[in-house]
């Protein structure tokens, strides 16, 4: 999340995939249960009863986990609820959902053609309806077709053998078709939402310094306070303000301002080094830094990398008593809970910036919460 990438949450993108994906498990499910009810029924009119039963109850017990799975993950918080989603759990799951269908392969030596015919096309009109809903994870989608399809084809070439090499090479050229639609699918969606987020990235810039302007501190700000808060960690706020910008503007000009805003936000841009921190422009010649689970003595440290960051740019300011242009920063830290509120932790680093102020400026002070 810092200056260089997009404001939004860098997961949010496996999160809509994830939501497109599993936002009819529930549906799903009673589908694939009937289906599969409706298949054991044809295949106990012929073969013995307690087979078909355990197949049966792989079945729904495989969907049904792959539905649970997608219920858990739909239970969490709008904007929070696929953290720790996992993509090995979700192939795992997806995958014996899928190998629930391709199981029934095992009933063909002991059919009839009819039933056999049904057999065959239950499974591969399975796989071509996964299409839709899984192409937005593509390896998810790979591991239900491939746990659908091979049991099938290894089914047919031990039962029919060359004699229905026809067949199998359809359902053999079906499987590698949506496999490879899946993926020009999945690369269409990733270049839509990257569009997308450009422009909105666009509109949370500032124009002037190209780092993420108060609109986008202050949807950052409510998205990592909540964060913070259920996971119980700390929670820093750096405010930071260039010293005598006032003066700088009226001895070197506006344009000469513009020149220097843009480079003290470049210059702080790059000390903001990890991906959680964020830099932003606050107002005017204000600048305010949001570091995720940082307490205050790793803050501290950071504010003061900000601060000499600034200083080694060494532009003139000859109305600053270094004769440089430096910045002065109030930070504040504090692991966030219900009893207290962003405004509150702001505020506290604003305090602490006045203290900074008033102590000489070109340093760095902390709130004591």
């Amino acid at each position: 999340m810092n200056s260089n990438t997009s404001y939004t949450d860098p997961h949010q993108l496996s999160s809509d995939q994830i939501t497109h994906a599993y936002e009819r498990a529930g549906e799903s499910f009673v589908l694939a249960a009937l289906m599969g009810g409706a298949l054991a029924a044809c295949l106990a009119t012929e073969v013995p009863l307690l087979p078909v039963l355990g197949w049966f109850a792989f079945h729904l017990l495989a969907n049904a986990g792959h539905a649970l799975l997608g219920r858990r993950l739909h239970a969490r918080g709008d904007q929070h609820r696929h953290v720790g989603a996992n993509l090995s759990q979700l192939m795992l799951v997806t995958g014996a959902s899928g190998l629930s269908w391709g199981a029934s392969v095992a009933f063909l030596p002991f059919l009839s053609a009819p039933a056999q015919q049904l057999v065959i096309v239950v499974p591969t009109a399975i796989g071509v309806a996964s299409m839709t809903r899984l192409a937005a994870l593509p390896s998810v989608q790979s591991a239900y077709t491939a746990a659908v399809f091979l049991p099938l084809l290894i089914g047919l070439v031990v039962v029919f053998g060359s004699a229905y090499w026809a067949l199998i090479s359809a359902i053999a050229l079906i499987w590698v078709a949506l496999t490879l639609e899946a993926r020009r699918a999945h690369q269409r969606v990733v270049a839509l939402y990257t569009a997308q987020q450009s422009l909105e990235d666009k509109a949370v810039r500032d124009k002037l310094t190209g780092v993420p302007n108060r609109r986008a501190f202050d949807v950052a700000m409510e998205r990592e306070w909540g964060r913070a808060s259920r996971l119980k960690v700390p929670l820093s706020v750096i405010m930071i303000d260039i010293d005598f910008f006032k003066k700088y503007n009226d001895r070197y000009g506006h344009q000469a301002g513009d020149t220097c805003l843009a480079a003290v936000a470049k210059a702080l841009s790059t000390a903001c080094r990890r991906q959680t921190d964020l830099l932003a422009r606050y107002g005017g010649e204000e600048f305010v830094a949001l570091l995720f689970h940082t307490p205050r003595d790793d803050a501290t440290r950071i504010g003061e990398t900000l601060r000499r960051a600034v200083e080694q740019l060494q532009l003139e300011h000859a109305a600053n008593t270094t004769g440089v242009v430096t910045i002065s920063l109030g930070g504040a830290t504090c692991i966030p809970t219900s009893a207290m509120s962003a405004l509150a932790l702001l505020e506290s680093a604003d305090a602490a910036l006045y203290r900074a102020k008033e102590q000489g400026r070109n340093r760095v002070e902390w709130a004591q919460i």
